[in-house]
C-alpha cells in the first residue's frame, strides 16, 4: 500500500492508543452495507481487505486504518424526469398547477421509490498514524475526503487533536522563490517537469506547464510578470517524485524503484506490511525535511 496523494496533520499531544485499543474503538463504528432507504453509509474496514478481521494494521509502532464509504447513485436528471411526469399527471387530472411545496413532496416520494433500486458506489480512504513522529497522514487527493475521515475518527475516539503544520513561509511563496532561483532550493530537492502558475492580480489567469524544463527563462519570465506558483513537480533525494500544492498537500507521489525494491514478502499480507513499513519510514523522514525547507528562507 503506497500512498499517492497525502495531506498530513500533526498531533498536538502524543497518540497513546495501542493498535489493539484503536482496533476495539473502531469496531464501534465498523463499516456496513448501505441500507435500502439510506443514501450513504460509512465506517471502518480492514486495511488488508475483507480477508482480514482487524480494523487496524500495525507495523512496529505505526498504524494503518481505512474508512469505507458507500453512496447511492441517483442521477438528478432521472429524478427531475420522474417528478415532472407526476406533476404533469396531477395538473392534467386536477386541472390546476402544482405548487412548490407539492413538488417537494413529489420529489421526496420519487426518492423513496428509487432509493432501494439505486446503484451503490463504494470508496475507501486510507490513513497512517505514526505515533513516534506525531503524524496523521491521509491518502486522499481532496481536503474534503480528509475532513470526512478525521471527523469520523474524531466521533469514534471522542477526540482527535491534530492540526495542519504552521510554516514560516507559505508553500506558494517558497515554490515561487525556488523556481525563480534554483540555487535557493533546499539541499536534496530538485525541480522536475511541471508547474502551475497563477496571476496574482484581479484579472486572474492560469498557466500550466507539463513535460517541460520549468527552469527555462521562458517559464521564469512569467514570475517577473507577476505570476506565482500554485503547484510544482519536485524530486527529493532521487527517492521520491511529487507535486507540492499551495495547501501543503503532496500529490502524485512516485517512489523510486530503489525504494520499492526494498519491499518483499511471500504473500499479500506480508507484502502489504513491508510496503507500509518502508513507506512510513520514508514519510517520517520526508515530512520534517519539507517543513524545515518552508521554515527557512536561507
Amino acid at each position: 500500500m503506497w500512498f499517492k496523494n497525502i495531506h498530513f496533520y500533526q498531533f498536538e499531544a502524543p497518540f497513546k492508543l495501542t493498535g489493539q485499543q484503536l482496533n476495539e474503538a473502531l469496531f464501534k463504528q465498523k463499516a456496513r452495507r448501505c441500507g435500502q432507504m439510506e443514501m450513504t453509509s460509512q465506517g471502518w474496514c480492514p486495511p488488508l481487505g475483507m480477508s482480514s478481521e482487524m480494523l487496524v494494521h500495525q507495523s512496529g509502532a505505526n498504524l494503518m486504518i481505512c474508512l469505507r464509504r458507500e453512496e447511492k447513485v441517483l442521477p438528478s436528471s432521472l429524478v427531475r424526469e420522474r417528478v415532472e411526469e407526476q406533476a404533469l399527471a396531477i395538473e392534467a387530472e386536477a386541472g390546476r398547477p402544482v405548487g412548490r411545496k407539492e413538488r417537494r413532496d413529489i420529489k421526496d416520494a420519487v426518492l423513496q421509490e428509487l432509493m432501494p433500486k439505486a446503484l451503490v458506489r463504494a470508496s475507501q480512504t486510507f490513513a497512517a498514524i505514526l505515533p513516534e513522529s506525531g503524524w496523521l497522514i491521509i491518502n486522499a487527493a481532496s481536503a474534503k475526503k480528509c475532513e470526512e475521515l478525521m471527523e469520523t475518527l474524531r466521533k469514534t475516539l471522542g477526540t482527535l487533536n491534530v492540526v495542519i503544520p504552521a510554516t514560516e513561509e507559505s508553500p506558494e511563496g517558497a515554490m515561487t522563490r525556488w523556481l525563480q532561483n534554483e540555487a535557493s532550493l533546499p539541499q536534496g530537492f530538485s525541480l522536475e517537469d511541471a508547474c502551475e502558475l497563477y496571476a496574482a492580480t484581479d484579472a486572474g489567469g492560469v498557466i500550466r506547464c507539463r513535460n517541460v524544463d520549468i527552469s527555462r527563462d521562458e517559464v521564469r519570465a512569467h514570475l517577473a510578470a507577476g505570476y506565482r506558483v500554485r503547484r510544482m513537480a519536485m524530486n527529493w533525494q532521487e527517492r521520491m517524485s511529487f507535486i507540492l500544492h499551495e495547501d501543503l498537500s503532496v500529490h502524485r507521489m512516485r517512489f523510486d524503484s530503489a525504494v520499492l525494491d526494498e519491499s518483499e514478502g511471500d504473500d499479500d499480507a506480508s507484502r502489504f506490511d513491508a510496503d507500509f513499513t518502508i513507506m512510513a519510514s520514508e514519510l517520517a523522514e520526508f515530512i520534517p525535511i519539507l517543513l524545515a525547507a518552508l521554515n527557512s528562507k536561507a
